[in-house]
């Protein structure tokens, strides 16, 4: 058996290049007019934002194809550029800090430039009031309430009542006795009387001041040299022997003026004091 092989002759050859030749270019053609028919529907927004209150334009605001990716920032004189849209009817929101936020609608054609200029009106932003809950600090009492508080401030001596129902049958100046910085003298011109002094000055008797109850009953007042007695016309100091331990709640020494609490205080302070509270019924 033969096998025959066909070859094309020279003829048939020249007008196959020539068909070739005719259709490359058309192929080659075909994406270029698919980009340029995509970009033909593309269209560009544009325009310039200004203040509505001055007309001045208004750079950094932020525009926005709602409901789409497509977003810019307006440039320092206020214009803006939005390329490569697809055509349509469009909502454009415009917004920036301080400023109310403006919606516009536009209608975006094949290949169109749309021009959508915007007036932003000022806006107070208003802060809701700042409400506080939480309660101050209560000042500190001046009666027995504060008695524990003023303890804890560190400053003076301080007798509880817990120590005093174990000791009621112990006379009053002899627990006072067992403090350091106090000291006890008989009243002068005052037969059998005992007052508590500080034992920290030594330029003279300094009775120390007595409160009871809030009640100053001696303040320690007379000048030095003076004759403190029933007929010197100036109150003699207290006699702490006529104070029940068992009638007492609680008892505070301060030492001087430096540890006396403001409430106890003042002029007669300063040869210290003697705060008694008795107890209620």
């Amino acid at each position: 058996m033969r096998v025959v092989s066909h070859q094309p002759s020279a003829f048939s050859r020249f007008f196959a290049s020539l068909r070739a030749c005719a259709v490359a270019p058309l192929l080659a053609s075909l994406p270029l007019c698919f980009l340029a028919s995509s970009l033909s529907a593309q269209s560009v927004l544009t325009g310039t934002v200004r203040a509505d209150s001055t007309g001045r334009p208004l750079p950094g605001v932020e525009v926005i194809i709602v409901g789409s990716q497509y977003r810019t920032v307006t440039d320092g004189s206020g214009r803006y550029w939005l390329p490569l849209l697809p055509a349509g009817r469009r909502l454009a929101l415009f917004r920036s800090v301080g400023f109310r936020p403006v919606q516009e609608w536009v209608v975006l054609g094949s290949a169109d430039t749309v021009w959508a200029n915007a007036m932003l009106v000022s806006q107070t932003v208003r802060l809701d009031s700042i409400v506080v809950t939480a309660s101050p600090d209560q000042p500190r009492g001046l009666g027995l309430e504060a008695f524990e508080e003023r303890r804890r401030l560190g400053f003076g001596r301080f007798i509880d009542s817990a120590t005093l129902r174990r000791n009621e049958h112990v006379p009053l100046v002899q627990m006072l006795g067992r403090l350091q910085g106090i000291e006890f003298a008989r009243v002068p011109g005052e037969k059998g009387q005992i007052a508590a002094k500080s034992a920290r000055r030594h330029d003279g008797p300094c009775f120390m001041q007595v409160i009871l109850d809030g009640v100053v009953l001696y303040r320690s007042v007379a000048p030095a040299g003076v004759q403190i007695n029933a007929l010197s016309g100036i109150n003699p100091p207290t006699d702490l022997q006529m104070f029940s331990v068992a009638s007492l709640a609680a008892v505070e020494v301060y030492r001087g003026a430096a540890e006396t609490p403001i409430e106890f205080g003042g002029s007669g302070a300063g040869c210290g004091t003697v705060v008694l509270w008795t107890r209620r019924q």
